[in-house]
This record gives C-alpha cells, sequence and structure tokens, in this order.
C-alpha cells in the first residue's frame, strides 16, 4: 500500500476512534517487514505530524495525552518505539488522534468513498 493510500485510511479510521499504531504499521507493511515497509510507515508518521493531521500520544488518566512538542522529535521517537516492539505493536505502543484539520480532510477522503476494508 503506498503511503498516500496509508494516510487516508488512517485519517478515516480517526474518525471513529483514535488509530491503533497496530493499524498504521499492517497497511503500511502488510505483515512484511523490511527496509522498505519501514521506512514507508516512518513516511507516514512524518507527514501526518508535518501536515499537522495527526498527533502522537499515550492512553492515560485524562484520556488521551498528546506528546510533548516539538513535533520535530516526533517520527524518532515513534521510530523508537517500534524498534522497541519489534515493528509488531499488537495493540500496544502510542496512538495516534486526528486534529482539526485532520478531521475535515478526514471527512473529504470519507465522502470521497474512502473503502476502509482489508
Amino acid at each position: 500500500m503506498s503511503k498516500d493510500e496509508v494516510i487516508r485510511k488512517s485519517l478515516v479510521s480517526g474518525l471513529a476512534e483514535w488509530v491503533s499504531l497496530h493499524d498504521v504499521v499492517w497497511w503500511g507493511t502488510r505483515g512484511t517487514i523490511n527496509p522498505r515497509t519501514k521506512q514507508v510507515v516512518l513516511d507516514v508518521l512524518h507527514s501526518v505530524y508535518s501536515e499537522g493531521l495527526l498527533v502522537p500520544g499515550e492512553l492515560g488518566e485524562t484520556g488521551f495525552e498528546d506528546w510533548a512538542p516539538p513535533l520535530e522529535t516526533w517520527v524518532i521517537r515513534s521510530e523508537m518505539a517500534l524498534d522497541a516492539l519489534e515493528w509488531r505493536p499488537m495493540g500496544e505502543g502510542f496512538w495516534l488522534r486526528l486534529t482539526p484539520r485532520g478531521v475535515t480532510l478526514a471527512h473529504q477522503y470519507e465522502a470521497e468513498g474512502e473503502d476502509l476494508a482489508e
């Protein structure tokens, strides 16, 4: 799946709930973890962070707790988290939430008929 397809799926799925790291990795790798597919996932994360579409965070006592800025460190932190999970989050790791800009774009993709089926 291309980077843009993973971004579209991530945004549309974020309309229903927070986006699971597991889903982003699955859509980007389809279970084949290698340098190329890892780079797809990292490129997706870089794009959604830098374009202000999704924010990473943890599920904490107060609900979704955004990672602290600066966002320039988020891709590095994301890669470190993925490495620690051996690129198999299986429901573990950080989550992603839509920003207002991400919600607007997700609704646009949904209206265009984005299909979340595997």
